[in-house]
């Protein structure tokens, strides 16, 4: 009711239509992934939540969500028949990361006399059917620590759900590295299933490395991205 009426709110206030942004719309589930019933719970308030949005299309002009994971639009956003999914279209796939352009010209003066080559295997691979990025955490924190190669992302980031996971089921890495599926499994899971090499795609540490056809159907290839997740990954 209160996300509604701020809705409502804004627009009759400045008589322009509402922008909503939503970082991380899946960590309430996230949080609660080990547990199944409270993880449906949370998932089904979460649905009530967003369906708000639906109901006030009069009222805004443009929304933006970002998260983790991607979660069936039918397990989340049933109201919401009008998303756009941008996570693998070409025009975006350098809108979250840092270019070898951008670390060549802009950083250059911060990366004076280091060794670019050996800085793209640690941090540079990330794709989305385009160009590769680095992870913008990593090349700050590289920067600030003396060009010390360390794992600056995994160490903060690493969901504790996805490391138990791996350990549940006694995944054995080294399977990371050639990884194939098809769009729709890359795309999204919900509560009650959840495949952990998807998972580790949607969370970063697999890639997508290769886009091919198989039998008329677009498959994809993932692969570990870098050094770092690969270090780390192997060391937990």
């Amino acid at each position: 009711g209160c996300f509604e009426e701020l809705i409502q709110q804004a627009y009759e206030k400045y008589q322009k239509k509402v922008v909503i942004l939503i970082d991380e719309y899946d960590k309430p589930i996230l949080d609660n992934i080990e547990n199944t019933e409270e993880a449906r719970k949370r998932r089904d308030e979460l649905k009530n939540f967003y369906s708000v949005i639906k109901g006030s299309d009069e009222y805004i002009k443009f929304v933006f969500i970002t998260g983790v994971s991607k979660f069936s639009k039918v397990s989340l956003f049933s109201g919401l028949n009008n998303l756009n999914d941008i996570t693998l279209d070409k025009k975006y796939s350098t809108i979250c990361g840092y270019t070898q352009n951008d670390i060549e010209t802009i950083f250059a003066a911060h990366l004076k006399g280091q060794d670019f080559n050996k800085i793209a295997k640690w941090y540079n691979g990330y794709k989305f059917l385009g160009e590769g990025v680095y992870n913008p955490f990593d090349i700050l924190l590289f920067i600030e620590n003396q060009f010390a190669y360390r794992s600056y992302w995994f160490q903060t980031a690493t969901p504790t759900f996805l490391l138990k996971l791996i350990e549940k089921n006694n995944y054995f890495l080294p399977n990371l590295e050639n990884v194939v599926k098809d769009e729709m499994m890359l795309n999204s899971f919900d509560v009650d299933y959840i495949e952990l090499e998807t998972l580790m795609w949607q969370t970063g540490y697999l890639t997508i490395s290769e886009s091919f056809e198989l039998f008329d159907e677009v498959r994809y290839r993932l692969s570990i991205p870098n050094q770092e997740v690969k270090t780390s990954l192997m060391g937990s």
